[in-house]
């Protein structure tokens, strides 16, 4: 006799190297736990873009803010970008490589490879003449002192003169004999990254620098690509010379990504381009890692920890996501795509002209997760709980429908395609449910949806028995 079984479709990313392992994947969704509802957990649809405005140019080297104004840097330009999204273009920033921008709120620094400074107060931006900022690879501020990496030795500034450096103001890697990458200034703790190892330190106020290192808090992790780093208010991430993704809270630091992820990190062909910055949506962070050479993006929700992966991904054929920098300000969360410069918005279901694909495949589901005495099992119907009567009013996702694809082999491959109809617009009661037969010792759904409507996945019902083989 066949039984209804409620079971659980949501998670996150969890392809194994192996098919028949895993094959789980979420992209351009999040996984959301859910305080004051019946259902503990659901699948978000990812926030869309918006175009404000855009600037000749396809190379985005890196977006900022200093005192409530943004800047950005795109093909070998400075601009200062306003709450309308003009941008007023101030000066020439030489290279083409990702730019490392730091302030003391009237001094914007922006290393690449040459150290430039852009003086608000002034309106002007100069190029280093400072002879020891050479070879310069990051720049990071505490306490309005600048703090310059450059592989031997990290140099400090006067505070608020970015350009008064000697050469008695540069300090190495004390702990190991390590190649410096960057310093990054976090909860007023410079995290001193090497090519093999981390090192926190404090501004003790004392000596020349007057930095100091916290003793016993080494990290035998290094930073395996230098544009990785990012921080929330509650934690710092990078991924580590490992090719693991790590992150630093209350000065411990743990790895946050499972074997999957950090294997799949393995396998690419270049991973020290790797691009990282944090976003913050309706008091949730989020941290983006985009592998430009491997064409992929991952995120996770900061709340769940290991188990908060997905991708993120732009156009049909699943590319890496688009946006390569985010920042706030004005009231509004920005990210650019080249010469783009966009919003992030709940209620938009596409990437400026572009069509978002959010796609869902599940574990692996055998007859021991319906409870059945069995090695094989024969379903008949397939229901999802969802957002119904999300239709639009007209043109594409009038009539929302969702493709179901089902794999008896492990996700090897997804003969059988069926499709769901989520609901005109005010169809709150219609069922969204598949009837099909089908035979098999395990299964494996995969759901895909590109119309431009709302997609809030809570939970599944299958509708099965026990089979003879």
């Amino acid at each position: 006799m066949f039984q209804t079984v409620p079971f659980n479709i949501l998670g996150g990313v969890h392809e194994n190297r192996t098919r028949s392992v895993s094959v789980q994947n979420t992209t351009n969704m999040y996984l959301q736990v859910n305080e004051y509802s019946d259902k503990q957990a659901s699948l978000q649809s990812w926030y869309g873009q918006k175009l404000v405005n855009s600037v000749v140019g396809s190379n985005e080297r890196g977006c900022y803010v200093m005192n409530e104004v943004v800047y950005r840097v795109v093909d070998d330009s400075l601009y200062e970008v306003n709450k309308l999204g003009i941008h007023k273009r101030l000066g020439t920033i030489v290279g083409g490589g990702r730019v490392i921008m730091a302030d003391d709120g009237d001094n914007l620094v922006i290393v690449s490879g040459q150290v430039y400074i852009y003086t608000a107060s002034k309106g002007t931006l100069k190029e280093n003449e400072n002879v020891n900022l050479s070879n310069v690879k990051s720049v990071a501020l505490i306490n309005s002192q600048f703090i310059y990496t450059t592989p031997a030795l990290s140099f400090m500034s006067q505070p608020n003169l970015p350009e008064k450096v000697s050469g008695l103001d540069g300090i190495g890697a004390e702990s190991s004999a390590d190649e410096l990458v960057r310093d990054y200034v976090f909860n007023r703790t410079i995290y001193r990254f090497g090519v093999r190892t981390t090192e926190p330190w404090y501004n003790s106020g004392v000596g020349q620098p007057p930095i100091d290192r916290l003793e016993g808090q080494q990290f035998s992790v290094g930073l395996g690509a230098i544009h990785s780093v990012a921080h929330t208010d509650k934690a710092l991430y990078w991924l580590g010379d490992d090719n693991a993704i790590y992150r630093v809270s209350g000065n411990q630091y743990d790895r946050i990504s499972d074997d999957c992820l950090s294997n799949a990190i393995e396998q690419m062909p270049v991973v020290n381009d790797a691009l990282g910055y944090t976003v913050t949506l309706q008091g949730q962070d989020f941290y983006v890692i985009t592998f430009p050479s491997a064409n992929v993006t991952y995120m996770i929700n900061e709340a769940l920890g290991v188990n908060g992966w997905s991708q993120l991904s732009s156009g049909n054929n699943n590319d890496a996501y688009s946006a390569t920098c985010s920042v706030h300000a004005y009231n509004n969360t920005y990210v650019a795509s080249g010469g783009k410069w966009l919003t992030l918005e709940r209620d938009v279901y596409t990437q400026d002209t572009d069509t978002i694909l959010r796609k869902r495949t599940t574990k692996a589901f055998s007859a021991k997760d319906f409870n059945l005495n069995s090695d094989s099992m024969l379903m008949s119907r397939l229901q999802l709980d969802v957002e119904q009567g999300v239709g639009l009013i007209t043109g594409q996702g009038e009539v929302p429908r969702m493709m179901v694809e089902v794999s008896i082999d492990g996700g090897r491959s997804f003969p059988h395609v069926l499709w769901m109809e989520l609901g005109r617009q005010g169809e709150h009661t219609l069922r969204t449910e598949v009837d099909h037969m089908m035979h098999g010792n395990s299964f494996v759904f995969r759901f895909t949806m590109s119309d431009p409507v709302p997609l809030t996945i809570k939970g599944a019902y299958l509708k099965v028995k026990a089979a003879k083989r």
